[in-house]
């Protein structure tokens, strides 16, 4: 797999190379940009399947970049940034690959993996679009679900529960559409725990505003969801629940 690296900053594009070169098995980084318009050139001349590229650039942003090829274009994007905790979060709700600088040898290593999984996968640039409206605004709604075959745009209000699939995560919606997302279901726990949503069994992540009723057992419990499904309550977790169904808004 071959990689080019867009960053402004010359240490930061030093130091992205050298960590892929030792970390990063199966990815070469075959050119180094400082700016977008250097970009366009080194993408046109090496066809790279992957572009690391930063965000805030003098002149010109990443997301120029990616508007020059008129929402058509051939490799992934990570996206390289410091940004603050909101705009991270914004990566996380448009389900878009990214590395926080400074960046951590463990998440470098996630992000080309996942990248591998999808060679094959036509980049979606309404992602970016969605991606740009998010940090343009401070309330985040909705969230980008990448699924086997393609990716949709739901409100976090929608959902009604999440539930564990080994890698993956099953999702049901309000009117009973479920979708199948390339996410584990430990992402969905750190991403929507702010949104009033609990883990309460190792497999099943549910929405708190859904929960129609709690039902005692021996154990755990059950919590019913407005859906009717009924499903088992951890007993390490029950008091939490409680205490969060008792404190929402």
């Amino acid at each position: 797999m071959k990689g080019i690296i867009v960053d402004d900053e010359a240490r930061s594009r030093r130091l992205l190379h050298t960590l892929c070169d030792e970390y990063c098995e199966g990815l070469e980084i075959i050119g180094l940009a400082n700016s977008v318009s250097e970009a366009k050139k080194l993408i046109a001349e090496k066809e790279p399947d992957l572009v690391f590229l930063d965000i805030r650039m003098p002149v010109e942003s990443g997301f120029e970049l990616l508007k020059f090829y008129d929402n058509n274009f051939s490799f992934e994007v990570i996206f390289t940034t410091a940004y603050d905790e909101y705009a991270v979060e914004a990566f996380q709700f448009a389900a878009i690959d990214y590395l926080l600088k400074p960046i951590e040898i463990d998440e470098l290593i996630k992000a080309v993996e996942y990248v591998k999984e999808l060679r094959n996968h036509t980049p979606q640039p309404e992602k970016f679009e969605f991606l740009q409206e998010l940090l343009a605004v401070q309330k985040i709604e909705k969230i980008a679900l990448t699924t086997t075959d393609g990716f949709t745009f739901v409100h976090h209000k929608d959902i009604i529960r999440c539930e564990a699939e080994s890698n993956y995560t099953t999702m049901t919606l309000m009117g009973g559409n479920t979708h199948l997302i390339t996410k584990t279901l430990g992402h969905f726990e750190k991403l929507l725990f702010e949104k009033d949503f609990f883990r309460i069994h190792k497999s099943h992540l549910v929405n708190l505003h859904a929960v129609r009723k709690f039902i005692k057992s021996k154990k755990g419990g059950l919590v019913e969801t407005v859906d009717g499904m009924q499903i088992e309550v951890s007993s390490r977790k029950r008091k939490e629940l409680l205490e969060r169904l008792s404190n929402l808004k």
